[in-house]
């Protein structure tokens, strides 16, 4: 259809992270709705997708439940077994509705088989406001340009580089072959094809990052999620986020990974832990 001065409609631009976290109502059942999805190869690590891609369509569920908390606060998710690309189903269930929060949980389902269970919080990031305090800043990072940009080659089948840039500070010595002895990483994050970043990709970024243990270690080891929970801070502002990831302890092959994700105006937006395993391939 024509605009009403003879031109064209502006196109609407739709970007990959959108198309491959869309989701369908295909049912619902009082407080629990059915929600069709389709998890594709192109945000892999190895074989599997991503842990954070797979969240992040679960939480586009349970968003999309919710039209008057439509931001995840703090979101909870527990991988019970490795997600393969293709069809899945999401439970949603809203388990209480309030005037400022809404709690409900979200199961996402392959083959008959549950992936990951999530229980989250919703709200409105537009309406919270109160005292802020602040006891860290952002980590200081080089220009884009002059950061080394993860390659994901060194994992058989991986695809997630193609469709997001993660720039690490140049000091990063897993990135050359040669571990720096700590386990901590900073970095850049954007998508490559310019989506810009908001709640939903706060909960994908969160993951985004590479471990921060491989810059510790001279070996090549595999280090999968058990559990992953985001808190989403504030909005973003546009442009490229900075991340920051740590460990501090790995005790009986289990490890804890903190990250902190900030915006171009210097603003925390997103904050995660995870708990995860270390084995050898």
């Amino acid at each position: 259809m024509a605009a009403s001065d003879g031109g064209a409609l502006p196109s609407i631009h739709v970007y990959e992270f959108d198309t491959d976290t869309a989701v369908r109502r295909v049912g619902t059942n009082g407080s629990t709705s059915t929600w069709a999805a389709h998890l594709t190869d192109a945000w892999s690590i190895g074989q599997n997708p991503n842990g954070g891609y797979v969240l992040a369509a679960a939480v586009r569920a349970m968003s999309e439940a919710l039209p008057r908390h439509p931001d995840p606060f703090t979101v909870t998710s527990h991988y019970l077994r490795p997600a393969q690309p293709g069809p899945a189903t999401i439970s949603v269930e809203i388990i209480r509705l309030g005037r400022k929060h809404a709690t409900v949980m979200a199961a996402l389902v392959q083959d008959d088989k549950e992936r990951i269970r999530v229980l989250g919080t919703f709200g409105d990031l537009a309406e919270p406001s109160g005292p802020n305090r602040m006891e860290a800043t952002p980590p200081h990072l080089p220009p884009p340009g002059q950061c080394v940009r993860r390659e994901e080659g060194h994992v058989d089948g991986s695809t997630i580089g193609s469709r997001v840039d993660i720039l690490l500070h140049p000091e990063t010595g897993w990135i050359r072959g040669t571990p720096a002895g700590t386990a901590s990483l900073s970095g850049w994050a954007s998508f490559k094809d310019g989506r810009p970043a908001d709640p939903l990709a706060l909960v994908f970024f969160a993951d985004g990052f590479p471990p921060a243990l491989f810059d510790s270690l001279e070996e090549k080891v595999w280090l999968p999620t058990i559990e992953l929970t985001v808190h989403v801070r504030a909005k973003p502002a546009p442009g490229p986020l900075r991340g920051r990831t740590r460990t501090r302890f790995l005790l009986n092959g289990y490890l804890e990974e903190d990250g902190e994700l900030w915006d171009s105006a210097d603003r925390l937006v997103a904050q995660s832990r995870q708990l995860g395993m270390l084995f050898r391939p």
